[in-house]
């Protein structure tokens, strides 16, 4: 039966084992986005230590949806080497790697985008900080494309994945919610309208990266409020994904991120196992895995696949080091030292 250490492939995408860094903000980047020097250290550390898969943290598609000012950002093709150094450290390092893309949408900030926010409905998320401007036709015809661009920039640059952000009330995830999405026309309304423009973006990135590339998709599986998006939906969404070209679920919640007052550890799974039933393609989590012993437990009880590690990672890079000697395992990747702060996205 598989566990923790276990491999397992992703469309070819073949890993060492079953531990994932999830994807976490560094503020590591420069003015443009671009990746440094400390980027590259930061994430090494991790891959040398046994991490079998690192996902990059949210990286920018396009200007106007870009979060922080010192957010990666995937929206130019001259950021490509150095996010091709940056692939290639953490291979060598003996990790896979994927990058997450991702748009701000109504999240975004003036003061950093220098441009109005936009959003499928013009209402004020409860990470943004004024009204976005309802997105026209020709907005979403842009951000698909640039959605497109990004995963094949991602391609190019040598990353094993690509991961699409569409949790934590971030474009995609406010297309989803009927908090944030009030439209009547085509890209609103029902489930179906709401779902369309994340489909259509994966259909984008499908082009873009070819089919024999590993597309993995982000879900925020719930809006955790009352009246916002349930888990039965996001279980429908989560088929058409699939059928739209994805090939892995990162299953997440919370239309901000989770708002549990008290996070108890395997706080996500009680929404990842039913994605998994509903999607029949591997499924990622996050949420407090950090005792080796749970997440070894989830995966063999078949509720997930792979155990995204966040601040557990971040306070320890040599994270699954301890994990393997837990667990009486070895983790198939090489030994380092370490450890640093970031911030989860």
């Amino acid at each position: 039966m598989a566990g923790l250490f276990s491999p397992i492939a992703i469309k070819g995408m073949a890993l060492a084992n079953r531990i994932a860094m999830a994807p976490m903000a560094s503020e590591l980047a420069d003015e443009r986005g671009a990746v440094t020097r400390e980027h590259i250290d930061h994430y090494v550390e991790r891959a040398q230590a046994g991490v079998g898969l690192i996902i990059v943290e949210h990286s920018y598609v396009e200007p106007a949806g870009r979060w922080s000012a010192r957010q990666m950002g995937i929206w130019h093709d001259d950021l490509v080497p150095g996010l091709k150094s940056l692939a290639a450290a953490i291979q060598a390092a003996g990790a896979r790697v994927a990058l997450q893309i991702t748009h701000a949408g109504g999240c975004a900030d003036r003061a950093v985008t220098g441009c109005d926010p936009l959003a499928p409905s013009a209402v004020v998320h409860a990470r943004g900080k004024e009204t976005p401007r309802e997105m026209a036709a020709g907005d979403f015809d842009r951000v698909a494309a640039a959605f497109a661009a990004a995963a094949r920039r991602c391609r190019e640059a040598g990353f094993d994945a690509v991961e699409v952000h569409g949790a934590h009330g971030y474009f995609l995830s406010q297309c989803l919610s009927p908090f944030t999405n009030r439209r009547g026309d085509e890209y609103g309304s029902r489930l179906e309208g709401r779902a369309r423009f994340p489909l259509r973006v994966v259909a984008a990135v499908r082009r873009a990266v070819g089919d024999d590339y590993p597309v993995i998709y982000r879900l925020g599986a719930e809006d955790e409020d009352p009246g916002g998006l349930t888990l039965d939906e996001a279980c429908q969404v989560a088929r058409w994904l699939v059928a739209a070209g994805v090939d892995a679920l990162d299953v997440s919640g919370g239309l901000g991120g989770s708002r549990a007052t008290v996070e108890e550890p395997g706080y996500f799974l009680r929404l990842a196992a039913p994605v998994k039933k509903a999607a029949n393609v591997p499924v990622i989590n996050a949420g407090r895995l950090d005792d080796p012993r749970l997440a070894d437990r989830a995966i063999r009880d078949d509720r997930i696949d792979i155990a995204a590690i966040g601040r557990a990672l971040l306070e320890d890079a040599r994270w699954a080091i301890a994990a393997a000697a837990a667990l009486g395992a070895g983790t198939g990747g090489q030994g380092s030292q370490g450890g640093q702060g970031s911030q989860a996205n």
